[in-house]
């Protein structure tokens, strides 16, 4: 099965944003749905949005827009898993699903196994790689809410899931198919990490531990060339910072939308929020500085290895 190859360009990039913008928009229109119309109009709208979401990837498709095609059939599979959803409510079958991971609910594993299956569907007929995260997201999911009951339990099930995705991934980047890997690295990534955060994230040496976590994601990165494992190893550097941090200083965060996932450290200095019980309050601001300079360093230590392989214009 051939992917479709997506280079980053001003025109994808659209595509993309395009793409997750209606499928938010999506989801805030199924939800007044729900509220104005109970549960047999909601059945009715949400099948109307899937409907129309599925025929515009199929149009795309036939008329050459591949990356477009994926796109639409990822927010495609979403409308797919809120029609069964709406229908099982419809029904009086569908669970409380307030907590995850807790219980044996017959049909939320239905619901979820809906989900798997419309994904790899979707993966099979528009082949954009993206749709490799939503199958190893939401098999993630059902297999931990299979074989879990929430807590610890679920952190075990979840990095070992990480562990075999992994081994997965390496099966994928040695065959004929490295582009869908990617996001099965990706997920390998996020599963096995939070995992580990959810065991360590107490005090300041299980903290350390985490960070040094972060390194082994450097490197394996480093060694299988996947930027993911590196990326994530950042954002948990990131927080391991944040938590010594907050010895000295309130530190909060702003997120940039649409680019969530560019947090910016913002320090509370003002008479209001002071605290006086946390001196030497430069030492928050000064912490982050030395974590650049970490990023940097580790940056340059990667280039300095990868020099000869690739041309020093793509390395920095």
């Amino acid at each position: 099965m051939n992917a479709i190859r997506a280079p980053w360009s001003s025109a994808s990039f659209l595509v993309y944003l395009g793409g997750l913008t209606i499928l938010f928009a999506m989801a805030a229109l199924l939800g007044i749905a729900s509220d104005e119309h109970g549960a047999g109009g909601f059945v009715f709208w949400s099948m109307i949005v899937f409907a129309v979401l599925s025929a515009l990837a199929l149009v795309a498709r036939r008329t050459g827009h591949l990356i477009t095609a994926g796109v639409l059939a990822l927010s495609a599979v979403a409308g797919f898993v809120v029609f069964v959803g709406a229908l099982l409510d419809w029904f009086g079958w569908f669970p409380d699903t307030q907590h995850a991971f807790r219980g044996f609910r017959f049909w939320l594993l239905v619901l979820e196994l809906s989900a798997v299956v419309a994904s790899i569907i979707a993966l099979r007929l528009f082949r954009l790689p993206l749709l490799v995260f939503a199958v190893a997201a939401t098999t993630w999911f059902f297999v931990t809410d299979l074989l879990s009951g929430g807590g610890g339990w679920s952190a075990i099930v979840t990095i070992v899931y990480g562990l075999i995705l992994l081994a997965v991934a390496l099966s994928f980047d040695t065959g004929g198919s490295r582009i869908y890997g990617f996001w099965l690295h990706v997920v390998s990534g996020l599963t096995i990490g939070g995992g580990l955060l959810w065991f360590f994230h107490d005090g300041d040496f299980e903290w350390i531990l985490i960070a040094i976590a972060a390194l082994l994601y450097v490197a394996l990165g480093d060694r299988l060339m996947r930027s993911s494992w590196v990326v994530i190893a950042a954002w948990g550097l990131f927080q391991v910072t944040t938590h010594f941090a907050e010895k000295w200083v309130e530190v909060s965060f702003f997120a940039f939308f649409p680019l969530g996932f560019l947090l910016f450290p913002f320090f509370g200095y003002g008479s209001e929020d002071y605290d006086e019980t946390k001196e030497h309050m430069w030492a928050g601001p000064l912490s982050y500085a030395v974590l650049g300079l970490v990023f940097i360093g580790i940056a340059l230590l990667i280039a300095r290895r990868r020099r000869g392989v690739i041309p020093a214009a793509e390395l920095i």
